[in-house]
C-alpha cells in the first residue's frame, strides 16, 4: 500500500541522512504489489523514491526551488525486474528469463539446504576444488548431500566460493552476523578531510542535475551497475573499468546489456605496469567513485584511503558490501540471492506458501512459477535493486554535501542491511497482484541500441522539470579506453 511506501521511504532516507522535511515533497501511486509476504512493492518504490528525492536535494543547492517527484508503486516493481533493464526489442522476441544449473539449491545431510552461486568460472572452479570433483551439478550434489549444511557452508567458503545454508529469520538474527548487521546504520558517513583552499566547483543544471560529474564504476553484477546506471541517467559521465579476462566481462555479459545504459566500459588492471597510476590519474579527474570491493580488497591492489584523499581530496566515494561491514561476515563474499537465503527470507516465503498453499503457489521467483518444497526466493532480486537505488541516494547525498561544504565523504552501504529492513517491516496483507514483465507504459521515444531498435519502459519516478534518460546506448567490455571523455 502507499502508506507502506511512504514508511520505508522515511526509514530509508533517515538512514540515509535526509531531513524528514524533505519527504513531503514525494508523491507515491498505486495499489498492487508483488506477490511476496514481505514488503517488495513498497521497498521498490521506497528506493527508488528516495534516489529521487536526492536528486530534488541536489537541486536544491542552486538557489532554485527543490522540484517535488512522483514514484508509482506498479512501475518500480517493474523496473526491478530480470533481466536487468527497461527496454524491448520494437520487433523480435522479448527477453526471457533463463534459468541455470549453477544458481540452485542443494539438499544436505541434515534436512537443509545450501544455495550455489557459481554463474562464474572461478566460482565453480573453486566449489570442484573443494570438493574434489567434477565441476557438474550432479557432482556437486552427490558430495554435498553428504555433508550437513553448517559444514558444508564453511568449507566452501573457506574456498573462496559464494555459497550460503539456508536460516530462519530467528536463526538469523541470533547468528553474530546478524546481530552484527541489526547494529549497522544504513549509510556509514565519514567526511574527508576539509581543503586548504576550497574553491567554488561544480554546481549542478536542475534540468540536467549530474551533466559536468565524472563517476568511476568500480562494480559487479547487479547492485553497483544498477546504482551507477542512475546517475548516468541524471547525465553523469560514468566509466566503468574491468579487469581485462574477467569472468563479468568475458562471459555474456561482456557483450552489454542494459546495466550499461548511458556507460562507458574499459579494461584496466590495476596489478600491471602502470594500471595503479592510470586509476589513480583516473580518480584525480573524479567526482565519485562507486565500488563493490570487500573490506582490504581494495587495500589489497595496492589502493589505500591516503592514495585516494591525495589524488582527489573532495573525492565522493560509495562502498558495497554483502554482509556488512562489522561482524565475522564482513569478508564474505555475497550476492543478494545468497543474502536472501543466510538472513531466512527464503525460508519464510516458502512457508508463507505453504500456510495457504491454493491461493499461494505456484511462487513467482524470478519469471518461474515455482513449489515451495525448498526456501524459495522473493518474485525479483529486490536486495540487489533496492541497495542500487540507496547506493545511487547515497552518492547524489555525497555531491550535496560537497557543494555545501566542499568536503569529500564516503559512505559504506550493504545488501545484508536492505535485507533486515525488509524483515523488520514485517509481513504484509495481501494486494492485487502486479504480474511481470510489465506491459507499458513505455517511453514514447523509439531508442537505438546494439540490439536494433528499442523502447523503454515509463521511467518509475518523475522529477518535476527533470527528465531521466541515457545520452548514450549499452556497449560491450573493453570498448572504450580508460580515459574520461576529456582529459
Amino acid at each position: 500500500m502507499v502508506a507502506g511506501a511512504q514508511a520505508m521511504l522515511a526509514t530509508l532516507w533517515r538512514g540515509l541522512g535526509g531531513a524528514d522535511g524533505d519527504l513531503a515533497r514525494v508523491t507515491i501511486t498505486g495499489d498492487r504489489a508483488l506477490p511476496s509476504p514481505f514488503a517488495v512493492t513498497d521497498l521498490a518504490a521506497a528506493s527508488i523514491g528516495a534516489a529521487g528525492l536526492a536528486v530534488s536535494e541536489l537541486i536544491a543547492t542552486t538557489g532554485a526551488p527543490a522540484p517535488p517527484l512522483t514514484v508509482d508503486r506498479t512501475m518500480a516493481s517493474g523496473w526491478f525486474r530480470l533481466p536487468v533493464g527497461p527496454s524491448e526489442r520494437v520487433a523480435g522476441p522479448p527477453k526471457t528469463v533463463h534459468a541455470t544449473p549453477w544458481m540452485t539449491e542443494f539438499a544436505t545431510a541434515d534436512g537443509r539446504w545450501l544455495r550455489l552461486q557459481a554463474t562464474f568460472p572461478t566460482l565453480r572452479r573453486r566449489v570442484a576444488e573443494a570438493l574434489g570433483v567434477a565441476p557438474t551439478p550432479e557432482a556437486f550434489a552427490e558430495v554435498i548431500r553428504g555433508g550437513t549444511a553448517d559444514a558444508v557452508e564453511a568449507q566452501l567458503i573457506a574456498a573462496g566460493a559464494a555459497v550460503a545454508a539456508n536460516r530462519s529469520i530467528a536463526e538469523w538474527r541470533a547468528h553474530p552476523q546478524g546481530q552484527a548487521v541489526a547494529q549497522e546504520p544504513i549509510r556509514h558517513f565519514d567526511e574527508r578531510a576539509p581543503l586548504a583552499s576550497p574553491e567554488r566547483g561544480w554546481s549542478p543544471d536542475p534540468a540536467r542535475p549530474l551533466a559536468g560529474i565524472r563517476v568511476l564504476d568500480m562494480t559487479r553484477v547487479i547492485a553497483g551497475p544498477i546504482a551507477t546506471r542512475f546517475l548516468a541517467s541524471c547525465g553523469a559521465e560514468v566509466l566503468r573499468l574491468d579487469v581485462p579476462g574477467s569472468d563479468e566481462s568475458s562471459g555474456m555479459m561482456g557483450q552489454g546489456s542494459d546495466l550499461m545504459l548511458g556507460k562507458r566500459w574499459a579494461f584496466l588492471d590495476l596489478r600491471a605496469p602502470g594500471g595503479r597510476d592510470r586509476f589513480l590519474e583516473l580518480v584525480a579527474k573524479a567526482d565519485v567513485l562507486v565500488h563493490g570491493y570487500r573490506p582490504g580488497s581494495l587495500e589489497a591492489l595496492g589502493i589505500h584511503r591516503a592514495m585516494l584523499d591525495e589524488a582527489r581530496p573532495d573525492l565522493v566515494e560509495v562502498r558495497l558490501n554483502a554482509y556488512g561491514w562489522t561482524g565475522p561476515w564482513r569478508d564474505r563474499r555475497g550476492f543478494d540471492t545468497l543474502v536472501q537465503f543466510s538472513t531466512g527470507i527464503c525460508d519464510a516465503t516458502s512457508a508463507w506458501a505453504l500456510e495457504d498453499p491454493q491461493h499461494r503457489l505456484p511462487l513467482m521467483v524470478l519469471g518461474h512459477a515455482m513449489d515451495a518444497s525448498r526456501p524459495r526466493h522473493l518474485p525479483v532480486e529486490a536486495i540487489d535493486f533496492g541497495t542500487a537505488y540507496q547506493l545511487a541516494a547515497a552518492a547524489l547525498r555525497g555531491l550535496t554535501h560537497r557543494v555545501q561544504t566542499g568536503r569529500g565523504s564516503i559512505a559504506h552501504l550493504s545488501l545484508a542491511k536492505t535485507a533486515q529492513i525488509l524483515i523488520d517491516t514485517g509481513f504484509v496483507a495481501a494486494q492485487a497482484p502486479i504480474t511481470l514483465p510489465l506491459d507499458g507504459p513505455y517511453d514514447p521515444l523509439i531508442r537505438a541500441s546494439p540490439r536494433g531498435a528499442v523502447r523503454q519502459l515509463a521511467q518509475p519516478v518523475a522529477i518535476q522539470g527533470c527528465p531521466l534518460f541515457w545520452e548514450r546506448p549499452y556497449e560491450a567490455a573493453g570498448a572504450s579506453a580508460p580515459v574520461w571523455s576529456v582529459e
